[in-house]
């Protein structure tokens, strides 16, 4: 029988419990090391589709009914609510917490310069406070944002359909999370698809979900590099740059984009409608930002924009598909999180 030395035991209790790393155990090769991060964690439930059927059944009459309200009072309205699910998602998971203010203590992800732009948040504040009143604790702040997200596409003539719930939120937001992670519109294909496998997204996901710009706003300040002869991303449609250089300085009179700080539609054809007019507007060099127009530009994203320009079905279905799985990244489920009273503030 093989004796083995008290130190020796004690090196191997630390290698099964994690805290050494088997050096020197005689164990070692039968047990290996083991670390604390490999204790399987508690299984949390996934999302659900018809997750609240029971507990909260008129949930989704009650999101669309709000949404159509706040459409009617501001046409551009989807596009900021879809922008404002997107930004959810890609800065630290769907878990509502671009919708928390900052504190004392923490500043807070729309606090972030990139975030600066975001609006429609109070449109939240008030499908909450509705679905509140019907079924109050039971509904999170970040289902109601994709739920909204989801309606809001419909409304504005895209694809309807259903978003699988069950996400509950989180209690805190960093500011940093939304500067590092959220891609940029100065940005190229090589830089955005790193930029969305932060998020657990692909390529494919980056030309679908970019539709969406089909019923978004961009501030002036967004373009300026196209401009800069040095950064090389001029206006294929020479014509159209000159005419945005127009707009965004009153026709010369402001001395830079900056001053006036105006707002353009990215698809000026069809501005409020979602449809495939933004892909085709790539196709004719008329993406508004570096990141639209690069997406005709490389090879490697140039077939899916034919794709999605020539045909409806296949961007919709495409859009779906990729709406889904943004929308089950970094989620927070089951015992995982909290069931906020207002999406402004984690305090109970």
């Amino acid at each position: 029988m093989m004796r083995i030395a008290p130190l020796v035991v004690i090196l191997c209790i630390a290698t099964v419990v994690g805290l050494g790393d088997g050096a020197g155990c005689p164990m070692h090769a039968a047990f290996g090391r083991r670390s604390l991060k490999q204790v399987p964690p508690v299984v949390q439930p996934p999302l659900q589709f018809g997750y609240y059927a029971t507990s909260c059944p008129n949930l989704t009459n009650i999101v669309a009914e709000r949404v159509n309200f706040w459409v009617l009072q501001d046409i551009r309205t989807p596009g900021k609510l879809l922008r404002l699910f997107f930004h959810d998602c890609v800065a630290a998971g769907c878990e509502g917490s671009i919708l928390l203010n900052s504190t004392a203590a923490l500043q807070a992800e729309k606090d972030a310069p990139i975030s600066a732009t975001l609006d429609k948040f109070f449109v939240i504040d008030d499908i909450k406070a509705a679905v509140e009143l019907q079924c109050p604790g039971v509904v999170s702040c970040a289902d109601i944002l994709a739920l909204a997200a989801v309606k809001s596409v419909a409304l504005a003539g895209g694809p309807s359909f259903d978003i699988d719930l069950g996400r509950r939120d989180g209690t805190v937001s960093y500011l940093a999370a939304a500067t590092a992670s959220d891609p940029l519109s100065t940005m190229k294909v090589d830089a955005l698809v790193a930029s969305m496998a932060l998020a657990g997204l692909d390529i494919n996901d980056l030309v679908a979900l970019s539709g969406a710009h089909t019923i978004g706003e961009v501030h002036c300040t967004s373009f300026t590099d196209r401009y800069d002869p040095a950064l090389n991303t001029p206006f294929p449609d020479a014509a159209f740059g000159a005419e945005l250089q127009a707009f965004c300085t009153g026709n010369g009179a402001a001395p830079d984009f900056a001053t006036l700080n105006l707002k353009t539609f990215m698809d000026l054809q069809s501005p409020n409608m979602f449809d495939t007019s933004y892909y085709v507007n790539l196709i004719i060099g008329r993406g508004v930002m570096t990141s639209d127009q690069d997406l005709y530009n490389d090879p490697r994203t140039q077939p899916m924009v034919n794709q999605f320009a020539t045909n409806r079905t296949a961007f919709f279905d495409a859009f779906i598909a990729s709406m889904l799985k943004m929308g089950r990244q970094g989620v927070l489920t089951g015992t995982n999180g909290i069931i906020r009273k207002q999406c402004w503030t984690a305090q109970l």
